[in-house]
């Protein structure tokens, strides 16, 4: 992985990071049941999970085309 890519990553898990510990910092402080907050805190972690897949996939998918790029250009 380049300089670049790794870069991005690297900035890509410290936005979602960041947006994971603001939303569970305001569902924390929000006037709400605890249980309601619990069931809420639940589904954005199940809804991140998907998205943090989905990332993943594309990720995986963008580097094997490279990959098969770069194999081509040697041959």
């Amino acid at each position: 992985m380049n300089e670049r890519m790794h870069t991005v990553v690297k900035g890509g898990f410290m936005f979602l990071t960041g947006v994971m510990v603001g939303a569970g910092t305001g569902f924390l402080l929000a006037p709400e049941s605890g249980a309601r907050t619990r069931r809420r805190l639940k589904a954005m972690a199940e809804d991140l999970g998907e998205r943090v897949g989905d990332l993943a996939a594309d990720a995986r998918w963008k580097v094997d085309r490279a990959i098969e790029r770069g194999k081509r250009l040697v041959a």
